[in-house]
């Protein structure tokens, strides 16, 4: 049967195309090598599943430090903690005077205030969610297409 699949054990997405080919083979009794070939799969699967966790908990936080700002002007315009002098409860605060608010008040570095306990928060709930997306699209592919264990 001809296959047409997406290569994700690499991590790479790659376009594969080729022809299948399966022989139906009596099951052997499994050897030595065939458990430790077991025991080396098993060691990398874990070791890949940490790194992407790891690249997905750190991905997260870079993502979060570069949005901090915009979050932290959506924060304050939401509360009213704003501290602008003069603003009266009708008159609404502009994000842009928000912004430049912060910054003659707290400096460069109070647009990324709280960033640290948003760190914390987002690193476990990051890697999670991709690694699980990983895993599961592997788990779908292997129904769909078949196990790639020989």
């Amino acid at each position: 049967r001809f296959l047409l699949c997406m290569n994700i054990k690499d991590g790479k997405s790659r376009l594969n195309s080729g022809i299948n080919n399966t022989v139906d083979m009596k099951p052997s009794e499994p050897s030595s090598a065939d458990s430790s070939s077991r025991q080396d799969k098993a060691t990398h699967g874990a070791a890949d599943m940490t790194r992407r966790m790891v690249c997905g908990g750190l991905a997260g936080m870079i993502a979060k430090t570069a949005t901090n700002p915009l979050d932290r002007i959506r924060m304050l315009s939401q509360t009213g903690e704003h501290g602008i002098v003069g603003s009266s409860t009708n008159k609404r605060i502009t994000p842009l005077q928000l912004y430049k608010s912060i910054l003659q008040n707290e400096g460069i570095l109070g647009l990324w205030a709280g960033n640290g306990a948003n760190l914390l928060r987002v690193f476990p709930a990051k890697s999670i969610v991709f690694s699980s997306n990983d895993f599961y699209r592997g788990v779908a592919h292997n129904l769909y297409f078949g196990s790639d264990d020989g």
